[in-house]
């Protein structure tokens, strides 16, 4: 979410957007999330150390199907941010967004994991009605970033 001012949504980035009257919701973007690590391992399952970060039903019902013996992570978290933080600090594994961990991964610092890629449409949310002149540059430059990820 980038925006909310009187209890009304400015501009919005979700995984999951509920389509509601006066707003009008775009495909954004494909997001790969990708199951890395600070550890060396060959797992390609969840483990001990695996901070499940919630990024929405989609995913979860992707996940669950996917490792249906997993028994629920030590630590979950509804922020990706915050998650990644953790295991960078700390150590660990978690699913992530490629283009936020690619970085991490070129130096070294995570390791992707060969396990299952899931992918999530991400979609910009905003109202139909608005000041044209200061929504369109907004929502262009958040296209243009999206392209270029």
């Amino acid at each position: 979410m980038l925006g909310l001012v009187d209890g009304r949504v400015d501009i919005g980035v979700m995984y999951t957007p509920q389509s509601r009257p006066g707003l009008s919701v775009e495909m954004l973007l494909q997001e790969e999330l990708v199951l890395v690590s600070t550890e060396p391992t060959d797992s390609d399952h969840p483990g001990p150390s695996y901070v499940y970060v919630d990024w929405g039903p989609e995913f979860h019902a992707k996940h669950s199907a996917t490792f249906p013996e997993f028994a629920g992570p030590g630590l979950s978290t509804n922020v990706g941010w915050l998650g990644l933080q953790q295991i960078l600090e700390v150590g660990g594994a978690g699913y992530f967004p490629r283009r936020l961990v690619s970085r991490h991964v070129a130096s070294g610092r995570l390791r992707e994991l060969r396990a299952p890629v899931f992918r999530l449409p991400a979609y910009l949310v905003y109202p139909l009605e608005r000041d044209e002149s200061v929504f369109d540059p907004a929502l262009q430059i958040i296209r243009d970033v999206a392209a270029g990820s």
